[in-house]
């Protein structure tokens, strides 16, 4: 008798701790992340870890604001389908805006910078600063100013006035030695601010910039449709899948590229990325049957999901084996790449080496993309997604 009460007490035990994730269950988690108190961490931020390795390491905690504008920005458009966690999803919004004055341009501009600006700050790569001469100082960047426009409160005015600002900081349309040659007569935007920086092309920044304009229904530019057009090129050439380090070198992977680029055509429908959606879904579903990282797998689906596609089967492991396999994934959704700033040869023959690349893992923001998928799922199974068979 002794040994079934011993088998009864096991069994409920394992089902009491191993019920299926929960949308609840991940907002109380990002709450508790977002409030870890560290040392070194400002109030307010997403603690997320740099590490020289492709592997998840918490050995170096990092402040910067790349994570909290993707966390603001995924949890407000979400928002009405988790209404009934109104109250928890505004209280991690609010507190995760608190540190955005902390990276803002201190010359009154607007702009941010994924560091700090408010004071001196030593970022994680100060080993290769003397490669370059003084004035290739990390200046603000437009990825980041762009989801920060997305993620805070700010009034039309300001933002049109920042588009405005991001009319100077184009490519030229003439021969670069940092940009591929397929791409070297489009006049699209560079990643970066800075007037004596190298013009550097991503993809995937392409896309946010897109999105802001979408978002906040700004007036399209000739730099803006330029964009639009290196994007729709990088996929008719398939280089988002054949060589996503060289038009992503800031994310990389194929699976970050069509992620980005879904999340663009959900703001809008954009005819010219309309017509590449049969061959976007095939490199997605390719990717997917490809890859053997849980989270680099959430986030394909997501990418299927927005489209309207069926998307392959993916079994979700039930708590606790998820919080670990998804919070600390080896797979990176941004990196610090130092090559990118070089010419292309140069650029080529470093990332092929896998020389000067830092990797940003994000537990909390891991868990959102978690939170993302559950949400579409939900909307797929209530019929709020279109679902089109491939």
């Amino acid at each position: 008798m002794k040994r079934w009460w011993v088998i009864i007490f096991w069994w409920l035990t394992f089902t009491a701790s191993s019920q299926p994730i929960r949308e609840a269950d991940l907002l109380q988690r990002l709450f508790e992340l977002q409030k870890l108190q560290r040392p070194s961490l400002l109030p307010g931020i997403v603690p997320s870890y740099v590490t020289r390795k492709p592997r998840m390491s918490e050995a170096k905690l990092n402040n910067n604001i790349f994570y909290n504008d993707l966390l603001i920005f995924t949890l407000q458009n979400l928002g009405p389908s988790l209404s009934n966690h109104k109250a928890i999803v505004d209280s991690i919004i609010k507190y995760a805006r608190i540190p955005f004055d902390k990276f803002v341009n201190k010359k009154g501009r607007g702009t941010y910078n994924f560091w700090r600006t408010d004071s001196a700050y030593t970022f994680p790569y100060n080993w290769w600063v003397s490669v370059f001469r003084n004035d290739y100082a990390l200046p603000d960047d437009l990825d980041v100013t762009a989801l920060s426009m997305l993620a805070l409160a700010s009034d039309s005015s300001s933002i049109a006035s920042i588009h405005s600002i991001m009319q100077g900081y184009v490519h030229n349309g003439k021969k670069s030695r940092s940009v591929g040659k397929r791409y070297q007569s489009f006049q699209f935007y560079s990643s970066w601010f800075g007037k004596k920086f190298p013009v550097v092309l991503d993809v995937c920044v392409l896309t946010n910039i897109l999105c802001m304009v979408e978002a906040k229904k700004l007036k399209w530019t000739k730099a803006d449709s330029a964009s639009l057009d290196v994007i729709v090129t990088a996929i008719q050439n398939q280089d988002i899948v054949r060589q996503p380090l060289a038009v992503s070198p800031y994310y990389g992977k194929a699976s970050l590229l069509l992620y980005h680029i879904a999340r663009l055509m959900h703001v809008r429908t954009i005819p010219k990325l309309e017509a590449q959606k049969q061959t976007l879904c095939a490199l997605a579903v390719d990717e997917f049957q490809h890859s053997k990282d849980l989270l680099e797998k959430i986030i394909l689906s997501i990418a299927l999901l927005k489209w309207g596609y069926e998307i392959p089967q993916l079994v979700i492991p039930e708590q606790p084996e998820l919080n670990a396999r998804i919070e600390r994934s080896n797979f990176p959704f941004f990196i610090g790449n130092v090559s990118s700033y070089l010419s292309n040869g140069k650029r080529v023959f470093l990332t092929n080496l896998k020389v000067g690349l830092f990797y940003h893992y994000c537990p909390a923001w891991n868990d959102v993309l978690l939170l993302e998928y559950l949400v579409l799922m939900n909307q797929r199974a209530d019929g709020n997604l279109t679902q089109i068979k491939h």
